[in-house]
C-alpha cells in the first residue's frame, strides 16, 4: 500500500456537504476536534484510505457567512489556518444551487492563497443536481469534479484530481537542505510550547551557541527558524524554533497570528515534536492543547520539563505523580526533566529525540502482525454489538511516521473505543512504539491480500 502524507482541506459554504464528504473519505463515526486556544478555528481531522492510498483530511467546520453577509475577514481567517497547512484544497460546491456569490468570493480568496484547488461539485446525483459541473468552471479554478458524497459517486475521480493537483516537492535551498543531502538523514525536531518556557534557551544549549535571541519577555521569537546541528555523538538534527503558541485573547497583532501558523506548520514539517514546559509553572491547559495538536499531527512527542533544577526534592515527587492526571491520553510520550540554564538533562533529551524518531520508523511485517493479532483477539475477543459477533480478520501496517495499521473486520464501525485502546496498548507492550502515535484504521472486509501475501 502506498503512503502519501499530504493534507486535503475541505472548504465551502454551509450545507454543501463538507462533513458528508469528510465522513465518506475517512469512514469514521466521529472526527477529532482541535479547538486549540489562540486559534480561531474548529477543525476535524481524519485519515483517509482509498484503495492503495493513505492521506489526511481536514474539514473546516464553522466556516460560515455571517448573518447572510459575504464571508467576512474574521471567518476567512478561521479557514485560512487549515488552508495554510494543506497541500491541496477541495472547494466543495452545491450542484443543486449552482455557483453562488459566496462561491465566487471564496474562489477569489483561494486563488490568492496560491494553493492548488480542486472544485468538488457535490449533490450531482439525481434530477436536483441539474447544474452538474459545467457551470462551476466560471469560478476560474481549473479542475472540476462532480460527486455525490451521500452515495459515494465520483470519489475515485475526485481523489485522482487531488493527487494530480499536488506539485512535486522542491529541493530546499537552505543549509538545512544541504545537511540532509550530505548526511542522508537528519531528524527534524519542532520545539514548541507556551511563551517563556525556555524554548530558545534549550535550542541554544543543544546547538552549543547563542544562536537565538532569548529574553524574559514572552513572545521574543516570532518566526520559525531551521537550524542544523550535530550532537556530541555525531547524530544530526534540524531544530525548528517557533513563536510561543498564545491564548486566543492575547493574539491581537496580525504578526502574532501568523506566528501561530508558523508553529503549526513547523510541527507538520517535523518528525519529532519537543513540547517544552516550565516545571515551575506546571502543566497548563495550553500545554495540554499543544500536546493534542502534536498528537493529531501524528508526530513523535517528547515532554521536556525545563527549569527542573529549581524544583525541590519533595515537590518533584508530587509533580511526577500528578503529571499523568494532566496528560491522561499521552502515556506514549517520552519524558525528560532538564535545565536549559545549566545543561543538565539536555544530552538525555538528544538521546530521547533520536530514539523516538527510530520508533516512528518501526515497521512490523504482515505475518508477525497477524500472528500477534490472533493471539490478542483469542485472549480478549471484542464484545458483541447489537447481538452480533465482531470478527477481526486481518491486519497490515500501511505506513510509518506515524505507524499506521489497517485492520479488516466484519463490523468495523461497531468496534468500541475501549477495544481499540486495548489493541493499541497490546501493540505497545509487544513491539514498543515508545513516544509515537499509533493509528488504527478499521475497514470492512476479509483479507484483501489473501492470494498474494503468504508470509
Amino acid at each position: 500500500m502506498t503512503t502519501n502524507t499530504f493534507l486535503v482541506a475541505l472548504v465551502g459554504r454551509p450545507n454543501v456537504g463538507k462533513s458528508s464528504l469528510f465522513n465518506r473519505l475517512t469512514r469514521k463515526r466521529q472526527a477529532l476536534v482541535d479547538d486549540t486556544p489562540g486559534l480561531t478555528r474548529d477543525r476535524h481531522y481524519g485519515d483517509a484510505v482509498w484503495h492503495d492510498r493513505v492521506f489526511r483530511v481536514v474539514d473546516t467546520g464553522g466556516f460560515e457567512p455571517d448573518l447572510g453577509e459575504t464571508i467576512n475577514r474574521q471567518v476567512w481567517q478561521q479557514a485560512q489556518l487549515a488552508i495554510e497547512e494543506a497541500d491541496v484544497v477541495a472547494l466543495v460546491l452545491d450542484a443543486r444551487t449552482g455557483p453562488m456569490a459566496d462561491d465566487h468570493f471564496l474562489a477569489d480568496l483561494l486563488r490568492r492563497s496560491g494553493k492548488p484547488v480542486v472544485c468538488v461539485v457535490n449533490k450531482s446525483d439525481g434530477r436536483d443536481g441539474r447544474h452538474g459541473d459545467a457551470d462551476f468552471y466560471s469560478l476560474g479554478l481549473g479542475s472540476v469534479v462532480a460527486v455525490s458524497a451521500a452515495h459515494g459517486i465520483g470519489m475515485e475521480a475526485m481523489i485522482e484530481a487531488l493527487f494530480a493537483a499536488i506539485p512535486a516537492p522542491e529541493r530546499e535551498d537552505s543549509s538545512v537542505g544541504d545537511v540532509i543531502a550530505e548526511t542522508g538523514e537528519a531528524v527534524r525536531v519542532a520545539v514548541v510550547g507556551c511563551p517563556n518556557a525556555g524554548k530558545s534557551s534549550l535550542i541554544n544549549r543543544l546547538l552549543g551557541a547563542e544562536r537565538l535571541v532569548t529574553s524574559e519577555i514572552p513572545g521574543t521569537t516570532r518566526d520559525a527558524v531551521d537550524m542544523p546541528c550535530v550532537d556530541g555523538r555525531g547524530r544530526r538534527m534540524v531544530l525548528v524554533d517557533t513563536a510561543g503558541i498564545r491564548r486566543k485573547s492575547r493574539i491581537s497583532m496580525r504578526i502574532e497570528k501568523y506566528s501561530v501558523i508558523a508553529a503549526i506548520k513547523a510541527m507538520d514539517r517535523a518528525q519529532v515534536v519537543v513540547l517544552v514546559m516550565d516545571a515551575q509553572r506546571g502543566v497548563t491547559d495550553q500545554d495540554q492543547r499543544v500536546a493534542a495538536l502534536a498528537m493529531d499531527a501524528g508526530k513523535g512527542l517528547v515532554f521536556a520539563f525545563n527549569k527542573w533544577d529549581l524544583i525541590r526534592g519533595q515537590e518533584k515527587g508530587t509533580f511526577t505523580r500528578n503529571l499523568w492526571d494532566a496528560f491522561p491520553h499521552f502515556n506514549h510520550a517520552e519524558l525528560v526533566f532538564l535545565s536549559a540554564l545549566t545543561g543538565k538533562g539536555v544530552e538525555k533529551l538528544a538521546d530521547v529525540i533520536h530514539r523516538t524518531h527510530k520508533e516512528g520508523l518501526r515497521h512490523i511485517s504482515t505475518g508477525v502482525l497477524n500472528r500477534w493479532l490472533r493471539s490478542v483477539v483469542e485472549k480478549h475477543p471484542p464484545p458483541r454489538r447489537m447481538h452480533r459477533m465482531i470478527r477481526i480478520r486481518y491486519m497490515t501496517q500501511v505506513s510509518t511516521q506515524p505507524p499506521t495499521m489497517l485492520i479488516f473486520a466484519n463490523l468495523p464501525d461497531q468496534i468500541h473505543d475501549t477495544y481499540r485502546r486495548y489493541l493499541e496498548n497490546q501493540l505497545r507492550e509487544s513491539f514498543g512504539f515508545s513516544g509515537v502515535v499509533i493509528r488504527l484504521l478499521f475497514r470492512k472486509g476479509d483479507n484483501p491480500y489473501e492470494d498474494s501475501d503468504k508470509n
